[in-house]
């Protein structure tokens, strides 16, 4: 104990010397400054990590796009990856760094005692009066709150972890850092601090024996977290690609797809969800209507836009069937049959990408669309949906199709 206390201590020097010294990239959040929701959302902020790390897409993680989510580059070109694998899994054999704020004024939204705050039958003044009272309340309990969620963080602990603070060692921006030990010699660091308007939650994970040099390295990047925009370096690597792709690593085992693809992300969608979590190879895109669309049987709430490849043994569709489906075989609700099948494939004007089949189906009130094209073993599929009454359609059906029309083969032979 008494060594570890003192690497420990070595460790939180070493890392306040180095801090303004990292050799790496910068990587940046921005807030969308014209949000009317400004206030509760998370705030720009930036954080230089070591040149070992690299960052996890929110489009791969499942994160939120404030959080961020870091690993050791080296470390993961030779973990095994599986179509279960979970970040449990894989903090037991790859150093991590996660960064979790969450805005201040949207903390005590949360945790509101007053569930009145959640109604929606205000006044703009009344609006106004319970953003003053939040942000009051932020202001005058930030101190009470930063020990609440450490302690909520020492509770979900299933270890006896030890607690350092910001009086005992310089682990600035940071008020606490929790230190435990889990399965397997996982070290895990978890720290708790504030900025000016933001709560700041960050959590390091060290599995096996530590690394001196490489722990040393993640304290000093966690502390380069700055909300200063006077501080921030331009041009800042974020999290706002314009293609997505999957492809399939040598280290991806299991049921992973060996052949890849890209795409240009839909301007007028939102993104939902990837499978599996990391290396994902399928991608779900969504919007909500802007107004429901009433059916006799059913409501319209949304539209969906899915892309993905499987091997030929686990796709939900194959080619040859889709072509031979009856009027009858299109059944997407209980009440609801198709009403008409098109052959967009058999229309030499209509732009079908590198795909060799393509349906249309109109329904009641809305169309599905099927692309699909089978090579070297797999199955290329790209599925989505749209009501016609919705005011989106057009922005959304054109924004669909180039997803198509931009869509690319890596790594088969055809």
């Amino acid at each position: 104990m008494k060594m570890a206390r003192l690497f420990l201590i070595g460790l939180l020097f070493l890392a306040a010397c180095s801090a303004d010294g990292i050799d790496g990239t910068t990587y940046g959040f921005e807030q969308d400054q014209h949000d009317k929701r400004e206030w509760v959302l998370p705030n720009s902020y930036q954080i230089t990590m070591d040149g070992s790390f690299e960052m996890v897409s929110k489009y791969e993680s499942g994160t939120s796009a404030e959080h961020m989510y870091f690993w050791h580059e080296p470390s993961v070109s030779e973990y095994p990856f599986e179509l279960e694998t979970t970040q449990e899994d894989l903090e037991k054999h790859v150093p991590t760094l996660e960064v979790k704020p969450i805005n201040k004024y949207a903390y005590n939204l949360m945790y509101a005692s007053d569930p009145d705050y959640f109604t929606d039958d205000f006044t703009d003044e009344e609006v106004q009066e319970i953003r003053d009272d939040i942000k009051q309340t932020g202001e005058e309990e930030s101190g009470e709150q930063v020990e609440a969620i450490k302690d909520r963080l020492i509770e979900r602990d299933e270890t006896d972890p030890s607690v350092y603070t910001n009086e005992e060692y310089d682990i600035e921006p940071f008020t606490y850092m929790i230190k435990s030990e889990g399965d397997q010699d996982v070290n895990r660091y978890q720290f708790v601090g504030e900025a000016e308007e933001d709560y700041l939650i960050a959590a390091l994970s060290v599995p096996g024996t530590e690394n001196e040099e490489l722990v040393e390295n993640m304290f000093a990047s966690l502390q380069t977290i700055t909300y200063n925009e006077d501080e921030f370096e331009d041009n800042p690597v974020l999290d706002e690609p314009t293609h997505l792709s999957y492809e399939p690593l040598e280290n991806l085992k299991g049921s992973y797809p060996r052949a890849g693809y890209s795409f240009e992300i839909p301007e007028a969608a939102t993104f939902r969800h990837s499978f599996p979590v990391y290396h994902p190879y399928r991608y779900t895109f969504g919007t909500l209507y802007e107004e429901d669309i009433e059916k006799e049987h059913f409501t319209l709430r949304s539209s969906e836009l899915v892309i993905r490849v499987e091997k030929e043994e686990n796709a939900r569709n194959r080619e040859k069937e889709m072509r031979n489906k009856s009027l009858d075989d299109f059944v997407a609700f209980q009440h609801d049959h198709a009403r008409s099948i098109t052959y967009l494939h058999d229309d030499d004007d209509f732009n079908t990408g590198v795909f060799t089949t393509a349906i249309r189906v109109e329904f009641d009130g809305y169309e599905e669309y099927w692309f699909l094209k089978e090579v070297d073993g797999h199955v290329y599929e790209i599925t989505f949906d749209i009501a016609f009454e919705a005011l989106e359609y057009d922005e959304l059906l054109d924004s669909y199709l180039n997803v198509v029309r931009s869509f690319e083969l890596t790594g088969v032979e055809e």
